[in-house]
């Protein structure tokens, strides 16, 4: 019983693996589609710093998607975003100015994935490190 349990836990690497490559997979393969959201900063002590960030079907460009729709019922209502934290302020400012797109890769029939946050057309990273 207790070689069993050992066995078992050689197979956990190659299961961790496997998902990573699968995420990488669905990452490249899939359409990159930019989404404008809005949101908040909820400022909530015990969960630490984000976003609470809802996409803006208004302001978002329905051409990159099939038939020039925006396919609403696959996206969630709300996407939260870990951010720096003497960036929250400075952040809100961006979200409430409609200056912050949501980077997802998409494909009909998956489930949308965050791939990355644009503030005014940067990517977050580099937006932080400046």
């Amino acid at each position: 019983m207790k070689n069993n349990l050992w066995y078992s836990l050689l197979y956990l690497p190659a299961f961790v693996l496997a998902g990573v490559m699968i995420y990488y997979t669905a990452e490249s393969n899939f359409t990159k589609v930019e989404v404008v959201v809005t949101g908040y900063d909820p400022k909530d002590f015990f969960a630490g710093y984000y976003m609470n960030l809802q996409p803006d079907w208004e302001k978002t460009d329905c051409a990159q998607f099939e038939k020039n729709v925006c396919p609403k019922e696959d996206f969630r209502k709300v996407y939260n975003y870990y951010i720096r934290r003497e960036q929250s302020a400075k952040l809100s400012q961006k979200v409430s100015a409609g200056n912050v797109k949501l980077i997802f890769s998409y494909d009909k029939g998956h489930t949308p994935m965050v791939v990355d946050l644009k503030v005014d057309g940067v990517s977050y990273l580099d937006y932080v490190r400046d």
